[in-house]
């Protein structure tokens, strides 16, 4: 069992370690599968179908995956989301990488297989799941477990399965990244230079001619400016599909009379949850929240319930309330008031029994109470021997957590552990050892230290949450369909909202994969209307979307194809740039016009006259002129002597003149560039660099809108 908890535990260190992995990877099957799909596709990568079955099987199995992992049944909308988006792109990187491991002949066979789990070099994955505690492989574990695994219940032998499939996708991954790495070759003549450019620094006169003299109001900026800004320059503004949205947002907020019916609910409930006899059943029956009987001290509770439980004498039955906190009216009855500690600490050593929560022993419970109580009298009999408590739990405990640690479980707050637990650890002095039974079976417990204890309240609190009602929600809701209902134009969409006084919200530059959108949670409804091909820009949504505590309509104000941008786009977003384009043209002919005359160039003009150096390959900025690396660029491409310019920079236009440059002394010895260099290339290759190359060279129809 501790082996299958640390690889379960694992699922969450995997999409670090793989990146975009998921608990299940899927293989060349899914590989050899993809393409012959005639149904639904939620992708086509290079011709290859993904078909949406093979997606929602993969996907439901990862949504298990992490809630068995995250010990939950709960998950968070940005969770599942993560799931869903990473499911499919886990599936585009599978076929992609799987044809490049066919191509270079890449496998891996079940002896290999075997050997990362047993051989001589076990992956760290293995060692971290088998391990003994001390950073030890102990190999006889993997064999063991190996050899029951078709004994196991169903569970485990999925998750075993599952995590050979990891291990063998991350081998198959590992000897491809090798592989790319291996083919990196830098001769020493290149290393030399390479060596000797970087540590070249250059020093030389400029004059400059700083845009800032030119005022904006001079310079006119024409179509033809900016189409042929945007030719040459189109490539920088590359992009896949967007969408831009604006959009109003109805909120469904309480109205007074949802409060005030709220609030006589908990009013009318006063004096029978006063009377009642079984306060767990009362609470639980009428309650929005369940019966919590975890004690808490004056500092877990609100300012109110310090006064009333603490502060001002009031005993067990006292019922406090109502009063209003986090969106709900609320009382409060002391159920129990006691002086306890708010830490504990104990050691204990854990027998399980067949049938026990987790357990995968097949002794019977009263074989393992026996041993539990044999245990505990072995351990009085040698009271004064403080390191048998250690030796025994590490010979016979079944806890993962502690075992290993001699049965130490450290600081633990009261409540933390299971209630037989927990109560014989408070109740009992230090020193104390017993044996107690818990739903995970036996426990022989030690305990070794504890807080002075403090005044603390078992509490019981009725809460009655203040929400809209269906009256609140049709009236919202009303307003919200005459507004879509009369206002169909985009035009009018804007008008309504400045009449109605309304707030309009905007979202720029959607992507496919966008499930964030301000003051919105969970908007993957929203996304999928942009992008569906039957809504045109300047649409106003005819569907109200229904979403959490909201109602939201929306127009779609942006279409950008995957391509470039288009040129109104790039010219809206390049405005400065294309300004300062043309200043550097007027600068250049201004400059030109002085001839060789500096002191024309700067009286009249009010260019500066000044020196720069150390100007080196990784230099970015000149001197004070900001960023400049064209200009840098061309400055250490020159002669010495030469001059060069006027020529436009970022910033201001340039004369280069007396250049000199100073060579850094030869090395005797190039290995520590070559290992710069080649540890650079296999950074970038372990930090997913040739993927991503892969990927961006894939032609990919992304269907997902269509399905989450």
């Amino acid at each position: 069992m501790a082996a299958i908890e640390k690889i379960r535990r694992h699922s969450g260190l995997l999409i670090a370690i793989i990146g975009l992995a998921l608990l299940a990877f899927v293989l060349q099957d899914l590989f050899q599968s993809q393409g012959r799909s005639t149904g639904p596709t939620v992708a086509v990568v290079d011709g290859d179908k993904i078909p949406v079955r093979d997606y929602e099987q993969l996907k439901e199995k990862n949504l298990e995956s992490r809630r068995s992992s995250s010990n939950t049944n709960n998950l968070s909308s940005a969770e599942t989301y993560s799931i869903y988006n990473n499911t499919l792109e886990q599936m585009i990187k599978d076929n992609l990488m799987g044809k490049e491991y066919e191509a270079a002949g890449i496998g891996v066979t079940s002896e290999e297989l075997l050997d990362q789990m047993t051989g001589d070099n076990p992956h760290p994955w293995i060692v971290q799941s088998f391990g003994d505690g001390n950073g030890n492989f102990d190999r006889e574990r993997v064999n063991e477990y190996l050899q029951n695994l078709n004994n196991l219940p169903a569970e485990y032998y999925d998750r075993w399965i599952e995590f050979e499939r990891e291990l063998k996708a991350n081998r198959l991954e590992t000897k491809f990244d090798n592989l790319v790495k291996a083919s990196y070759f830098l001769p020493t003549a290149l290393a030399e230079k390479y060596y000797e450019i970087k540590n070249r620094k250059a020093s030389a006169d400029v004059i400059a001619l700083r845009y800032t003299t030119i005022p904006d109001s001079t310079v006119v900026v024409t179509d033809a400016d900016n189409k042929a800004f945007y030719e040459e320059n189109k490539y920088r503004y590359e992009t896949d599909e967007r969408r831009d949205i604006e959009y109003v947002v109805f909120d469904i907020k309480p109205s007074l009379e949802d409060r005030q019916e709220a609030l006589k609910y908990v009013q009318d409930m006063r004096n029978d949850f006063q009377a009642t006899d079984n306060v767990i059943n009362f609470v639980n029956a009428n309650s929005d929240q369940r019966y919590d009987s975890t004690w808490v001290g004056k500092n877990d509770v609100s300012e109110a319930v310090q006064k009333a439980v603490f502060e001002n004498g009031n005993g067990v039955g006292y019922v406090y309330g109502p009063y209003e906190s986090e969106d709900a009216f609320n009382l409060v009855r002391i159920v129990d008031m006691q002086n306890r500690p708010d830490s504990l600490m104990a050691s204990h050593i854990l027998i399980p029994f067949k049938g026990a929560y987790n357990s995968q022993d097949t002794i019977s419970k009263e074989a393992a109470e026996a041993k539990a109580n044999e245990l505990l009298a072995q351990l009085k009999s040698d009271a004064k021997n403080e390191e048998l408590f250690a030796e025994l739990a590490k010979a016979n405990s079944t806890d993962p957590g502690s075992k290993d640690k001699g049965g130490d479980l450290g600081w633990f707050t009261d409540g933390q552990m299971v209630p037989t637990f927990n109560d014989f650890v408070v109740n009992n002095p230090v020193g104390t050892m017993g044996v107690v039974e818990s739903p995970y079976g036996y426990h022989i417990i030690k305990v070794t230290d504890k807080t002075q204890p403090q005044p603390k309240a078992r509490l019981a609190y009725l809460t009655h949450e203040i929400i809209s009602s269906t009256k609140t929600y049709q009236s919202i809701y009303a307003e919200a369909n005459k507004f879509v209902t009369e206002n169909r134009t985009y035009d009018q969409f804007n008008k309504a909202i400045e009449e109605q006084g309304l707030t309009k919200r905007s979202m720029p530059k959607m992507s496919k994969s966008t499930y964030q959108i301000a003051g919105i949670d969970n908007p993957r409804e929203i996304v999928r209307w942009a992008f569906d091909e039957k809504t045109k820009k300047g649409d106003v949504s005819e569907k109200i979307f229904e979403l959490d505590n909201m109602l939201v309509v929306a127009a779609l104000t942006g279409v950008i194809h995957e391509g470039y941008a288009p040129m109104d786009a790039v010219i809206e977003q390049a405005k400065y740039q294309i300004l300062n384009k043309k200043k550097g043209e007027l600068a250049v002919e201004k400059l030109k016009a002085c001839g060789n005359d500096v002191t024309r160039m700067v009286n009249e003009l009010g260019a500066e006259s000044t020196s720069v150096s150390d100007i080196t390959l990784d230099s970015r900025v000149l001197s004070n002129f900001g960023v400049e690396a064209d200009i840098i660029g061309t400055l250490l491409g020159m002669k010495e002597g030469e001059e060069v310019g006027p020529v436009a920079g970022n910033s201001s236009a340039f004369i280069i003149k007396n250049v000199k440059f100073n060579q850094p002394a030869p090395l005797t010895d190039y290995s520590d560039i070559i290992r710069e260099k080649t540890s650079q290339f296999t950074n970038k290759v372990g930090g997913g660099a040739v993927y991503n190359a892969i990927r961006n060279q894939a032609k990919i129809k992304d269907n997902r809108t269509e399905i989450f």
